[in-house]
């Protein structure tokens, strides 16, 4: 889940509307819903404009940060009290995101580079302003005295006014005059450390030029789409579809080495040095706000709790699966020695080329043979078909979405029971220069209960960059393609299917340790035969996926699955450790600890950490998150699986307890509400890694 800006006292954004349906009524803000276009009516579009010059958007952007310049006047000026102080400054930053968010995001989307340069430099401006805000001492004054008035609050209120408060103190309040200078510096610096990192991801175009001998193994229909300079040699765009594709069936080892260090190396040197700067920086805040370090300041809020926490739960994981991923590892070993006899060692560039020829030695599995049944109108229309029968909703193709660039489509979302509007996505699957490379759900607006009762029916956007056509063919999904669809799509339900009061608590805007739990849990669904009927549909013909496929597809979903784990391990204790240690060589550092995980050595000149994402991204600290949140994902999926998976009841339950509910209660509240239990790690260690690493592990 991609955030995109938020206030920091107003947490993070995320999509976020309300669930319409009596039958799943939950929290607070479901009582006041403004009526909504019946069923059968026109399908509407969001009050978003794209189309906006660069003038207009500095505009647009000045207006926005004058009214809410206004608003927090307003709020100074009077009387101290929940709603005229803290209820007031919610709205005001949620009108103040809603107008930024869209501006903000075309420095993602954007085809013309002009545009994406105004969106950042606005994006650069209201961070700047966002941190001054956070500092507002006499904005902080009022909101102590509006809570030392004790007012009657219900729970949600309370919450509100709680969380607040407490954003505000640990803005640095305590600190001298002095301190608080330094601290708004450092938050200013990172904010513009972490927009630079991305741009250098992204901004980076390269090539890697081969000529025929480069190229063998590549599938023909997918060589046939590679451009070719004047001199015949083919030019392989260095992006995530093309890097993997070549890793994964060029023969020749040096090109793969080629492309692998060019894909690793987007960040560049420039990357690393701004990782470094980080990381000091970051360490430097955590201490002044009275932490021992930036694990410790961000964990305190999230599920895991501390950092102590997280290294045991990755380390009883790495103990469980270490024994299966050396297994994996020789196995690799193997198949390289089928093709070099004598070969004593797989590099990072090996790995994937002979795991897919082992894959197909062992289960007779051919992923091109996979991906003719899978093209990609065919996956958004199965897709949306599945989650209308379990969450009780309906999708609407919008004609004219008047979006950001062609090929962009806009569905607009209602409740299937009665007809009422819930908000709109856009769909944005296509790679494009200057794209936002990852595949992502952005929040464009955030559900809330605005000042008249009415609700804000959220709008968000999906990206991603699947491959381009084949000549004579539509696009075609790797079934991992597909899983990533059907994952980046919980999000946008996630978001979408919320009842919160305020945006602060709506949809996303959970424990980042908990975000990714309800779009893993649905990843469960493209291995059942019953979703695949609907999603799958071979190109030429649209007959569905047959049986004798599905079943090899079947038999090989855990191939390998010990060294992806590694993997995950790795750069979650390697994100740890680099926060906890902040090392002088962030490369090596990280490099060493995925050599000593993943048993796979070190290259010379690879500097992944300087394009890993997710560290500047947002997932600092929280990388775990991703092992951390599967385990509620399986728990919850358990009961899909017992209902026959497809299954509205538990759907509805699932919407009611999980989504509706956003963070206006602690996660952990929502999960128990779901399961009728405490969590439990079961399902997690029987369905990824199997009973008996289960037992290894114990439970959590």
């Amino acid at each position: 889940m991609k955030r995109i800006f938020a206030l920091p006292v107003v947490f993070a954004l995320a999509l976020s509307p309300l669930v319409a349906s009596a039958q799943v009524l939950g929290p607070a803000g479901a009582a006041a819903v403004a009526s909504a276009p019946a069923v059968g009516a026109a399908a509407s579009l969001p009050s978003l404009n794209f189309t906006l010059s660069q003038p207009q958007m500095r505009e647009a952007y000045r207006g926005a940060q004058a009214n809410l310049n206004m608003a927090v006047a307003g709020i100074l000026a009077a009387p101290a009290g929940f709603a005229s102080t803290v209820k007031a400054y919610e709205a005001a930053s949620a009108e103040y995101s809603r107008a930024l968010n869209p501006l903000v995001f075309l420095g993602e989307v954007s085809p013309d580079p002009a545009v994406r340069r105004t969106a950042q430099a606005i994006g650069k401006v209201a961070d700047r302003k966002s941190v001054e805000l956070s500092m507002n001492e006499a904005l902080y004054r009022k909101i102590e005295e509006a809570a030392a008035r004790g007012e009657t609050l219900d729970p949600v209120d309370a919450r509100l006014m709680a969380d607040t408060l407490k954003n505000f103190r640990e803005g640095g309040f305590a600190l001298s005059p002095d301190q608080r200078e330094r601290l708004k510096a450092v938050q200013q610096k990172l904010n513009t450390l972490s927009g630079d990192f991305a741009r250098n991801i992204t901004d980076k175009k390269d090539e890697l030029v081969v000529g025929e001998d480069g190229v063998q193994g590549l599938p023909a229909g997918y060589r046939a789409t590679l451009p070719r300079g004047t001199d015949g040699a083919y030019r392989v765009p260095v992006d995530e579809p093309n890097s993997a594709m070549f890793l994964r069936y060029a023969d020749n080892a040096d090109a793969r080495r080629a492309m692998m260090l060019k894909f690793n190396n987007r960040g560049g040197e420039r990357n690393l040095a701004l990782l470094h700067e980080a990381l000091g920086l970051r360490r430097e805040m955590a201490r002044l706000l009275g932490f021992a370090g930036y694990p410790d300041m961000v964990l305190k809020d999230r599920m895991a709790g501390s950092p102590q926490a997280v290294i045991a739960f990755l380390g009883r994981l790495k103990d469980a699966v270490l024994d299966r991923a050396r297994r994996d590892s020789a196995d690799v070993l193997e198949a390289k020695r089928r093709v070099e006899p004598g070969a004593t060692q797989v590099y990072a560039w090996d790995r994937q080329y002979y795991s897919r020829r082992l894959r197909e030695e062992r289960y007779a599995l051919d992923q091109e043979t996979v991906k003719q049944y899978f093209p990609v109108d065919r996956v958004v229309e199965g897709t949306m078909k599945v989650y209308q029968r379990v969450l009780g909703v309906t999708f609407r193709e919008v004609p004219d979405p008047r979006a950001w660039a062609p090929g962009v489509r806009l569905f607009e979302i209602s409740d299937a029971h009665s007809g009422r509007l819930i908000g709109h996505f856009y769909l944005d699957l296509t790679p494009r220069p200057g794209k936002h490379d990852h595949p992502a759900a952005f929040p464009l607006v955030s559900g809330r209960v605005r000042a008249d009762g009415s609700y804000e029916p959220p709008v968000s956007a999906m990206i991603a960059d699947f491959p381009q056509p084949e000549p004579g063919k539509p696009s075609l999904l790797s079934h991992g393609d597909v899983e990533t669809f059907f994952h980046e799509f919980g999000h946008l339900m996630h978001g979408t299917l919320t009842q919160a009061r305020y945006a602060s608590y709506a949809g996303t805007s959970v424990a980042r340790d908990f975000v990714e739990a309800p779009s893993q849990m649905l990843e469960n669904f493209v291995w059942e035969r019953a979703v695949l009927d609907e999603l799958s549909g071979r190109w030429d013909d649209g007959s569905r996926l047959p049986d004798e496929l599905f079943a090899k597809m079947l038999a090989a979903r855990d191939f390998q699955s010990g060294m992806m784990y590694a993997g995950q391990i790795g750069l979650a204790m390697g994100d740890m450790i680099l926060h906890s240690t902040v090392p002088d060589d962030v490369s090596a550092a990280f490099n060493k600890i995925m050599a000593e995980y993943t048993g796979v050595p070190q290259t010379p000149g690879n500097n992944f950490v300087g394009s890993f994402g997710h560290l500047m991204g947002g997932y600092g600290a929280g990388y775990y998150g991703y092992l951390w949140s599967k385990v509620f994902a399986q728990d919850i999926y358990s009961f899909f699986q017992a209902a026959g998976v497809i299954s509205p009841e538990v759907g509805a339950r699932y919407r009611a307890q999980i989504l509706a509910w956003g963070s206006e209660r602690p996660e952990k509240e929502s999960l128990r509400a779901f399961l009728g239990r405490e969590p439990s790690e079961k399902a997690f260690m029987n369905g990824l890694v199997g009973r008996r690493l289960q037992r290894k592990l114990g439970g959590r």
